[in-house]
């Protein structure tokens, strides 16, 4: 494929250049290119873009509407590159290109720019070689667009949406509790390197024999297999045969693939969503407005989100862009759904949502209004006993029964002494579910979460279950945490269950100097990227990170996801008092001379 790629570039530009391998670990290489531009056209399909030098990093969303203004809405740029690429459509384009970076200044810096193209295929493919870095796999492994791949479409969409789907699910779940152990693993030697440590007893933890930092119970699966997703969003395109069809990518839109094929064979997509894509989906093959094109920017039906709880409430919500209809047209529509959706489908659904969506990300989003056009945009759950409004955009977990286990075992770890009050802090509270379904096992729940209208519902989830002893609170973790005062007869446990990507460091930075606060619960459904709130929380005092530091006590994975790689784990972080410093002296310094053996052990 390489000499493919180079007999390409080569012949377009009339004279011999070398491809240069990608290099994945370094951007600055992330693509072959060449600043020629007279040259002929071969008759094959071209990726053509302009390379944009001397951006400032993490600048994403400035560096694309700084360009969107220019014309060029194909910008792509990640956090960590000082450069961003411009996709065109034609040699002449890149050309004009060209000459507009040339005088543009962006934050003081004078931009420069290069001419980048390659063959669509070899464009694929190497987007593909990074994806497949990413998830660990080889560079050999069979590209989405090979044609050696000898997949079916119906394969390619599990190996896309539940890439585990062909293991045992008892293989799937040894697998996703190694990826805990290997960040509480991490965890303990990454403590164990610091260096200029002010109070050995602090990390004393990270010198005791074994690997593992703390007790790691057995992981906890789901107790549905298939079909357990309350909500799926599908996608709006056009199948292999470029028929209009309503579900998922056949693969990654980065890759150049926008094929988009129906979920009937989908594992952990329920029945009912799966009759409500393929009622869409009859629906916008019938319609005059066509369907979103990702590629050109034009049409109208974008996309389609389900919630399908287990009280039998569904939600549907449709997103459609509207450049190209009259207000008129719009309306129209609106009532042509109504119609659809509640004499035609046969699907008895709760609400229908509408949204009206042009911009170019792809995906139900809330910066744009919703409006109601069945019913009044909510719908309900049960969950440990105790019942939930969701909304659209509300959170929620998409694994109902799996999630009950989850909650369950937060409360066994959160009740820790009955001769004493327990109050539960609920950090980061979304729409309050955790500390709801707590509230009767505890004294009372604090919740704080910054989003107001997320509290609104917390509030509104207190009220449905006659709750008293729950209070909320919009505002920054670090500015309300205060709110609660430890007594001397009163435990404080806080409960975290963030983002993917977890909390802010000042956060962290804010339970540590809580002093009431002497255990934490932390949820994470990606311990990767929440690795360093582990880190912030148990590393020794330092003049960045007052207050005493904590360590893990138990872990435990819960899988919410089965047949992808994604998994929940939860760790309970204990705090480090300076009675905890050793029997004696003597154990601080055998802790400070394992240390040195402990370096020369984890470098191998």
């Amino acid at each position: 494929m390489l000499k493919f790629a180079k007999s390409v570039i080569d012949s377009f530009l009339g004279k011999k250049r070398r491809l240069d391998e990608v290099d994945e670990d370094d951007h600055s290489n992330d693509d072959q290119h060449d600043s020629g531009i007279d040259a002929k056209k071969p008759k094959v399909n071209l990726v053509h873009r302009v390379k944009v030098f001397h951006l400032p990093e993490r600048e994403v969303g400035p560096v694309r509407k700084y360009f969107q203004k220019l014309g060029y809405n194909r910008v792509k740029k990640a956090p960590q590159w000082n450069f961003c690429y411009i996709t065109v459509d034609s040699e002449e384009e890149a050309r004009k290109c060209l000459e507009v970076v040339k005088s543009c200044v962006f934050k003081k810096k004078q931009l420069t720019a290069e001419y980048v193209v390659e063959s669509e295929q070899s464009h694929r493919e190497r987007f593909q070689r990074q994806e497949n870095k990413k998830k660990g796999k080889k560079d050999n492994d069979t590209p989405q667009g090979d044609e050696n791949d000898t997949r079916t479409p119906a394969e390619k969409l599990a190996d896309q949406v539940t890439p585990l789907w062909r293991e045992p699910y008892e293989v799937q779940l040894k697998k996703k509790n190694r990826k805990g152990l290997q960040q509480l693993m991490s965890l303990k030697k990454d403590i164990a390197r610091l260096r200029d440590v002010r109070q050995e007893y602090q990390r004393a933890w990270a010198f005791d024999k074994g690997a593992l930092p703390c007790e790691v119970l057995d992981p906890i699966g789901s107790p549905l297999l298939e079909g357990y997703r309350t909500k799926c969003e599908f996608t709006i395109g056009k199948n292999l045969d470029g028929e209009p069809s309503v579900g998922f990518l056949l693969g990654l839109y980065r890759n150049g693939i926008t094929t988009v094929l129906e979920p009937d064979q989908t594992l952990n997509v329920p029945e009912t969503a799966k009759k409500i894509a393929k009622a869409m989906n009859d629906y916008v093959k019938r319609s005059d407005l066509p369907v979103y094109d990702r590629v050109e920017k034009t049409g109208c039906w974008r996309t389609v989100m389900c919630k399908t709880q287990s009280t039998g409430d569904v939600l549907v919500l449709i997103q459609l862009r509207d450049t190209d209809i009259s207000k008129e047209r719009l309306a129209e529509e609106k009532q042509n759904l109504v119609r659809f959706w509640q004499e035609e489908s046969g699907i008895p659904i709760t609400t229908l949502v509408f949204q009206v969506w042009n911009d170019v990300f792809n995906g139900v989003t809330d910066r744009a209004p919703l409006e109601n056009l069945i019913g009044d945009g909510y719908i309900y759950e049960n969950l440990l006993g105790c019942r939930f409004r969701l909304s659209a955009l509300s959170f929620f977990q998409v694994n109902t029964a799996a999630t009950e286990l989850l909650y369950a075992k937060c409360a066994e770890w959160c009740n820790i002494d009955p001769t004493k009050k327990t109050t539960l802090l609920d950090l980061c509270c979304g729409t309050g579910t955790i500390g709801i379904t707590m509230a009767k096992s505890v004294d009372r729940v604090v919740g704080i979460e910054l989003i107001p209208e997320a509290i609104v519902d917390a509030k509104e989830n207190a009220k449905l279950n006659n709750l008293e002893n729950v209070t909320y609170y919009a505002a920054k973790v670090e500015d309300k945490i205060d709110v609660v005062r430890g007594e001397r007869n009163e435990d404080v446990v806080a409960v975290l269950d963030p983002p993917r990507n977890g909390v802010h460091a000042n956060v962290i930075r804010a339970i540590r100097e809580a002093e009431h606060i002497n255990r934490v619960v932390y949820i994470s459904c990606d311990a990767e990227q929440a690795y360093n709130n582990f880190l912030g929380l148990c590393r020794p005092e330092s003049n960045r990170f007052k207050g005493l530091p904590f360590k893990p006590n138990r872990a435990v994975s819960i899988d919410l996801f089965p047949h992808t790689k994604h998994c929940e784990l939860m760790i309970e972080f204990v705090r480090i008092h300076p009675e905890e410093a050793g029997k004696t002296n003597e154990s601080a310094e055998q802790s400070t001379t394992t240390k040195t053996e402990e370096q020369s052990t984890t470098t191998e």
